[in-house]
C-alpha cells in the first residue's frame, strides 16, 4: 500500500507539475503572442532631431531562443523573443524582434498571432505600382505626352548611357523624383536633366544657346522647369552646398553648407549647429555665384532654393545609374576608350556617403523633403557605404565559397552599414527560405520590400527596379503561404487535373491568380 501511495502522490506531483508548465507557457504565449512588430521601424534609428541621426543596431532580423535576447554589435539588447510553434516545417518560430530602420513614411505594423502565423505585404504606393505598369500620367498630368514627345528623339532612345539607353535613364529619374513626391518643376527637370549637356556630360539633345530649342523645352516642360533644366546643364554644380568636396571627402561625415561657410566635419550625434544659412531665411535673396556656361559674364547667381532642387535632381540621376563601370563617363568621354571593358560586372557604385550628406545639408531648403534616408535625417559614412557594399559584393562572388551562416552574418552586416537598399534583405530571405525558417523569410522580404518602395530605385542595377520588387513579392508569398501550411508555395490551378500539369509534372499557375494574390494580402 506504501508503494501505491508513493506512486499516487508521484502521479500528483506530475500532474501538478505539468499543470504549472502549461500555465507558464499560456502565460508566455498571452503576453507575447499577439505581440506587435513593425518590420520598417526597428532597429532604432534615434535621430533627436539630429542632422546626422545615429543608426543604432542595423542588423538584419536576429533569432533568439525563449527566455534569451538577442545583442546587436553595439551591445545592445534587442529583447527578442522566439516562440516555438509546431505545424510548419521544422518547428518554425514565431519571432518578435528589431528590423529595420523607420524610413518609410506612414509606418505600418504586423501583428502575429496563433491563427496567423503571416507577416502582411506592405502595401504598394500607387506611384509606385504607376512606374511598373507605366501610367505616366499618374505621376504628372502630363506624364504620357511628356515621356512619348522624349521617346520620339532618336538622340535619347538609340544613344547608350551608363547602363541603359539615355532614354531609359531620363524616364528613370522622372519616376524616382515622382515617387519622391517632388514639386512639378523638379520632376519634370529629372525627365530632361542633362537635355542640355552638363558640367560633367558632354552630350546633349537640346542646344541651350538656341532659343529655338529653348522654346520647344519650354512647351514640353512648363517655364518653370525648364529654367531649372537650363542652370543644371549650364552651371558648375560643385560649389553648390559644397558638393564636390562632399564627394571627395572619404574621410569623415559631413553636413554639407551653403557657400560661404567651412564644410562641417566629423558629425556627432546631438550636433545642431547652423549650417550657414537659417532656415528662417528661406525666401531671402540668398545666392551664390557659380560658373554659367553661356552667360555674357561667364557666372550665374544661384538662389539656395534653386540650389537644393538641382542638388535634389543630381541624387536621383546618380542613383539611377550607380554602377562601378559607367558607359558615358568611362568609355564614351575617354578618347583612347577607358582602361575597364564595359559593362563591368554589374558591381554598385559608391554614392549612398554623399546621397545622404547632401540630402541632409538642403532638406531645410527643398518644397517637399522626399522619404529616403530617414527623411534626409541620416548620414553614412563613406567607410560604411564602402564596407556594406563590399560585404554585400563578396557573398555575390564567393556564395559557393562562404557557408550559409557566413553569407547571413555578412549580410547582417550589410544592413547594420548601409539601412536603406533592400537587395541584402532580400538575399536574407532567400537563405532563410531554405532553411525552412519562412517566418524570417517573409519579414526579411517585407522590409526589402519597404526600402524599395522609399527608395524608388534598386542599388544592385544587374536586375531593373521592376524585377527586384517582383522577385520580392513572389518569395514573400511563397514564405507566408508555407507559414499557412498550405501544400504548395504557389496557388497552382489544378494538381490533380493532368489538363493542368505538363510533361515535366509541372503544376500550371495562372499568373493573374498569383498577383491577385499577393495584391489581396497588402495591408489596407
Amino acid at each position: 500500500s506504501n508503494s501505491a501511495m508513493r506512486g499516487s502522490y508521484t502521479s500528483s506531483l506530475s500532474v501538478s507539475f505539468l499543470v504549472v508548465v502549461v500555465q507558464l507557457i499560456l502565460g508566455i504565449v498571452s503576453s507575447n503572442v499577439n505581440a506587435v512588430i513593425a518590420p520598417n521601424a526597428g532597429h532604432n534609428i534615434d535621430n533627436k532631431n539630429n542632422s546626422d541621426a545615429s543608426v543604432d543596431g542595423n542588423s538584419a532580423l536576429q533569432e533568439c531562443t525563449v527566455d534569451s535576447t538577442c545583442s546587436n554589435d553595439d551591445g545592445d539588447d534587442a529583447h527578442t523573443i522566439s516562440l516555438e510553434s509546431s505545424g510548419v516545417g521544422n518547428a518554425e518560430k514565431m519571432t518578435t524582434a528589431t528590423a529595420s530602420p523607420s524610413h518609410v513614411e506612414a509606418a505600418t505594423t504586423t501583428t502575429i498571432t496563433t491563427e496567423t502565423k503571416v507577416v502582411a505585404f506592405p502595401a504598394m504606393p500607387p506611384k509606385i505600382r504607376a512606374i511598373l505598369h507605366e501610367e505616366w500620367d499618374v505621376l504628372d498630368p502630363k506624364g504620357k505626352q511628356m515621356i512619348e514627345a522624349m521617346h520620339a528623339i532618336d538622340g535619347a532612345v538609340e544613344f547608350a548611357h551608363a547602363r541603359t539607353t539615355f532614354f531609359e535613364h531620363l524616364k528613370g529619374t522622372f519616376s524616382i523624383l515622382s515617387a519622391w513626391d517632388q514639386p512639378e518643376d523638379v520632376r519634370r527637370t529629372g525627365l530632361v536633366h542633362t537635355a542640355y549637356s552638363g558640367d560633367l556630360f558632354m552630350f546633349y539633345l537640346f542646344d541651350s544657346n538656341s532659343e529655338s530649342d529653348r522654346e520647344t523645352v519650354k512647351e514640353l516642360l512648363g517655364e518653370d522647369a525648364e529654367a531649372l533644366t537650363y542652370l543644371f546643364g549650364t552651371i558648375d554644380r560643385g560649389s553648390l552646398f559644397h558638393f564636390k568636396e562632399v564627394q571627395n571627402d572619404k574621410e569623415s561625415k559631413v553636413r554639407p553648407v551653403w557657400a560661404g561657410a567651412p564644410l562641417e566635419k566629423s558629425l556627432q550625434d546631438g550636433d545642431n549647429s547652423n549650417i550657414g544659412v537659417n532656415p528662417t531665411d528661406f525666401d531671402a535673396n540668398i545666392t551664390h555665384t557659380v560658373f554659367h556656361r553661356g552667360s555674357p559674364t561667364g557666372t550665374w547667381d544661384v538662389h539656395i532654393r534653386t540650389a537644393a532642387h538641382i542638388l535634389m535632381v543630381t541624387i536621383a540621376d546618380y542613383l539611377d545609374q550607380m554602377v562601378e563601370t559607367n558607359g558615358w563617363k568611362d568609355h564614351h568621354q575617354i578618347e583612347n576608350g577607358g582602361s575597364h571593358l564595359y559593362p563591368g560586372n554589374g558591381m554598385p557604385a559608391l554614392g549612398f556617403y554623399w546621397f545622404t550628406a547632401i540630402c541632409n545639408g538642403i532638406k531645410d531648403y527643398l518644397d517637399v523633403v522626399p522619404p529616403i534616408f530617414n527623411h534626409c535625417q541620416t548620414v553614412i559614412s563613406y567607410n560604411e557605404d564602402k564596407e556594406a557594399r563590399d560585404m554585400y559584393w563578396k557573398v555575390i562572388t564567393e556564395e559557393s565559397q562562404l557557408s550559409e551562416e557566413e553569407q547571413i552574418a555578412l549580410l547582417n552586416r550589410t544592413v547594420k552599414l548601409n539601412p536603406f537598399i533592400g537587395e541584402p534583405n532580400m538575399l536574407l530571405s532567400q537563405i532563410y527560405y531554405r532553411q525552412e525558417r519562412y517566418y524570417l523569410a517573409a519579414t526579411e522580404a517585407r522590409l526589402a520590400l519597404e526600402k524599395f518602395y522609399t527608395l524608388a530605385s534598386a542599388w544592385d542595377k544587374r536586375r531593373s527596379f521592376g524585377h527586384w520588387v517582383g522577385f520580392c513579392r513572389v518569395l514573400m508569398l511563397r514564405a507566408n503561404r508555407m507559414l499557412e501550411g498550405q501544400e504548395r508555395s504557389l496557388p497552382c490551378k489544378d494538381h490533380n487535373d493532368p489538363m493542368y500539369v505538363n510533361y515535366n509534372k509541372l503544376e500550371l499557375t495562372n499568373l493573374r491568380d498569383v498577383v491577385k494574390e499577393m495584391n489581396d494580402r497588402e495591408e489596407e
